[in-house]
């Protein structure tokens, strides 16, 4: 029996020395070659300090739940799922208590950027819970995970990698503390670091952008992102639509459902708006959404784009968009008593 128990401690502390060495050692990145080419990249064109970059990545962890969350984000959930987790009674009902805590600040920057103060509301809130979760990795080490892998977006990863080394030289940011999500994310709005640098506004004009504190830099950045990226003033971003018969499907077969189409086009394959959109409004994009009875049918606009270009995903468009419509309704009945 004595045996039995010795094989059976013998084998637990292989196991844990093993998860152990997954979560703690790394193979320092300071000495792989692709690192030393990217440093060397980062001295010639920028002028960093070399010891210094390969002291920095020295310090960097094999992150391996970095690279599985990256290749299953949440927008690969269906509809349903993913519109449970973020267009959610708190999130409105905190989404409310943020916009009344900042309406002069979301009204300026609605003012001057023409992007709704809902839009904006909403965006914190599916993307940090208005600050709440702003990420727990260290950003240099999601990134280096990232960059340096053997995932086709590696090289979108080391362009941001790039980035980062950027930011925190002109922020005067330590970038071995600054942390964010697991693909590298910063701050209350989630801006990338390539973002950062060229999207974020000192919009309380304290000095210095702070994206990680400072929730009225938050509310201009956002703002200004999406009016930089083509956000119009005035147009609606989705509407609903129904499907008539079955020649929705030549669509689908013959790969022609991502194109943009009026919606007189549209309506020759049976899909209809649910509400009066006049005909000289621009091209629409059919987008459906499955629910947990059966699929849902919207059209997006030009604004609609222009949400996907935070995140790439219709789940996460329709996400803002619903949000936002959640909070507006709440706020405008509390308001009116």
């Amino acid at each position: 029996m004595f045996w039995l128990v010795r094989v059976l401690l013998i084998l637990l502390l292989g196991l844990s020395t093993a998860f152990a060495s997954v979560e703690t050692v790394d193979t320092n990145f300071a000495h792989r070659p692709d690192v030393q080419a990217f440093v060397q990249h980062m001295v010639k064109k920028y002028h960093f300090n070399e010891n210094e970059l390969l002291a920095c990545f020295s310090t960097v962890k094999i992150r391996p739940q970095v690279i599985r969350l990256v290749k299953k984000p949440l927008e690969k959930e269906p509809w349903y799922t993913y519109k449970m987790l973020f267009v959610s009674e708190w999130r409105i009902k905190h989404g409310v208590e943020f916009w009344n805590k900042y309406e002069k600040e979301l009204q300026r920057a609605e003012d001057l950027y023409g992007v709704p103060a809902s839009v904006i509301v909403a965006t914190i809130g599916i993307e940090t819970k208005y600050g709440q979760r702003t990420g727990g990795y260290r950003v240099i080490d999601s990134l280096s995970n990232l960059a340096f892998s053997d995932s086709p977006r590696a090289p979108y990863f080391r362009s941001e990698l790039e980035q980062f080394f950027l930011l925190t030289r002109e922020q005067h940011l330590d970038p071995l503390k600054v942390m964010g999500s697991y693909a590298g994310a910063i701050g209350q709005p989630q801006f990338m670091p390539s973002s950062y640098r060229h999207y974020a506004v000192n919009f309380s004009n304290s000095g210095k952008t702070d994206l990680m504190n400072d929730e009225v830099d938050v509310i201009g950045s956002i703002a200004n992102y999406y009016h930089q990226v083509g956000w119009k003033s005035n147009e609606p971003i989705v509407a609903p639509a129904l499907i008539i018969g079955d020649r929705y499907h030549y669509l689908l077969r013959n790969d022609k459902i991502n194109q943009s189409m009026t919606v007189a086009e549209l309506m020759k394959y049976g899909i209809v708006p649910r509400v009066k959109i006049s005909p000289e409004q621009q091209k629409v994009k059919i987008i459906e959404l499955q629910s947990y009875y059966n699929n849902e049918y919207w059209l997006g606009f030009r604004n609609f784009d222009v949400i996907k270009r935070y995140n790439a995903s219709d789940l996460y468009a329709m996400a803002v968009y619903q949000l936002s419509s959640y909070i507006t309704l709440l706020r405008e009945r509390l308001n009116n008593g």
